[in-house]
């Protein structure tokens, strides 16, 4: 039995296998954040407010790296499930090209309209403006780099190996976390430091990639075409199974820049604690992410198979692990939260106003694990438009509940953007997990 082959085998054992080390690399990811921000807390709260906000352009990125990856989760599993490795080498070469030019695209045009992206955010410090300016002037070389390793790494785990991506990204991220605090201080770059680190990372990571792909022994394919052409009808394919998910990304990343603006309207010192929550937080989402694209792949596999029996038992035990995981989340942001918090700004009145926004992101872990769950079901079946539709609603109600919960006529003030962001996103997990729970009983039972 290959341990690639992801439709035998007990599915605890197997999905563990496959999504350890994407954990693994997410962890790295998340460690590096952290570090990151433990040395700009040092420099002080407009350097971390800066990074914060130029984070969530390197965040939207994302949705457009996510057309080329998860046409390569999606395709290339179902592909390899059917047994078609051609097709699911054409998906992939086809992936990667689409990858190389968006990922081309928004580097230039996060570098050109740098100073409108800036200005988005209508900071009242000038130094705050200009740290984010700068910052993204520099990390927008990194953007075709992250692109390409990221559609690569999907063609790993949909064929069934996820260490060979554990160990090109975390060479990388290892990397990042050793040159920052060399470039933030001893070569005295300040937050540019942290963003040249960045690039230089990105570029090893991604130079181990190809080269794994091309020479390595646990390779996906012995030969595969990098940046294929896709042809029409492929193109078509991965552009009606990835587009709602890139859509549903832009839209959610541009919405918290919404309420990150209504977060700065209260101070640099506001938008600072936002950026450090976001990273105690992202055990949820990171690792959340981790699971599920494991999971696409998995359930992905095995759809492709047939093997419907096995994609319900998946369901099951992925809600369970979840459930666990949210709660354990949960338990760390609302009891021992404000002392991690404290780790990255120790400023003794930061870290008391922390702990309610600790506890307001406590609420909402569970039902975000379980839209991890269920959209990442929906999506290895090929299925991405109903989370995109959640997702997306969800997103959209979160901007007016963040604006009126904090508007001045209620008197809640800052606490009442976090609110509405928890609210939001308890609607969205019970919404999604809901709908996956019903599809599965029509569309699955009984085969």
């Amino acid at each position: 039995m290959s341990k690639t082959d992801l439709t035998t085998g007990p599915i605890l054992s197997r999905l563990s296998y496959l999504a350890i080390p994407i954990i693994g690399s997410q962890a790295l990811q998340m460690l590096y954040n952290l570090t990151d921000m433990f040395w700009l807390g040092r420099l002080g709260s407009a350097e971390v407010a800066a990074a914060g906000a130029a984070g969530l352009y390197m965040w939207m990125s994302v949705a457009f790296m996510l057309i080329g990856s998860i046409a390569a989760s999606i395709g290339v599993s179902q592909a390899i499930g059917q047994g078609d490795r051609e097709r699911a080498k054409s998906i992939g070469g086809g992936a990667l090209c689409i990858s190389l030019v968006l990922g081309l695209a928004f580097g230039l045009v996060m570098y050109v309209f740098r100073e409108q992206m800036t200005l988005f955010f209508d900071f009242a410090e000038q130094n705050v403006h200009n740290y984010t300016k700068d910052y993204l002037s520099v990390v927008a070389c990194a953007i075709p780099l992250t692109f390409i390793s990221a559609t690569l790494a999907a063609i790993y785990v949909a064929t069934g190996d996820s260490r060979t991506p554990f160990i090109c990204n975390g060479i990388g991220t290892i990397i990042n976390i050793i040159l920052s605090p060399i470039f933030i201080f001893i070569l005295n770059m300040g937050m540019i430091g942290a963003a040249f680190g960045t690039i230089i990372a990105q570029a090893i990571a991604c130079m181990l990639f190809v080269l794994s792909f091309k020479k390595g022994k646990k390779r996906p394919f012995e030969t595969m075409q990098f940046f294929k052409l896709p042809q029409m009808g492929e193109l078509t394919w991965i552009l009606k199974k990835a587009l709602p998910v890139g859509a549903e990304s832009l839209l959610f990343t541009f919405l918290v820049m919404v309420t990150s603006r209504r977060e700065a309207y209260f101070g640099a010192d506001a938008m600072a604690m936002s950026r450090v929550g976001s990273q105690i937080e992202s055990l949820t989402w990171l690792v959340g992410g981790a699971f599920g694209t494991a999971l696409i792949s998995f359930v992905g596999q095995n759809f492709g198979a047939h093997k419907h029996g096995r994609v319900r038992q998946t369901f099951k035990t992925a809600t369970f692990v979840m459930i666990a995981y949210g709660a354990f989340v949960a338990f760390l942001l609302a009891v021992p939260g404000k002392y991690i918090f404290g780790l990255f700004l120790p400023d003794p009145e930061l870290i008391e106003r922390s702990i309610l926004y600790l506890r307001i992101l406590a609420i909402c872990q569970i039902p975000l694990c379980l839209e991890a769950v269920s959209s990442n079901m929906f999506r290895g079946m090929g299925k991405t438009m109903p989370p995109a539709i959640v997702n997306t609603s969800c997103n959209i109600i979160r901007v007016p509940l963040a604006y009126i919960l904090s508007a001045p006529f209620l008197g809640i003030g800052l606490p009442g953007v976090w609110m509405g962001i928890s609210i939001s996103a308890i609607i969205k997990g019970a919404w999604s997990y809901t709908w996956y729970y019903k599809h599965q009983r029509v569309s699955l039972d009984g085969e």
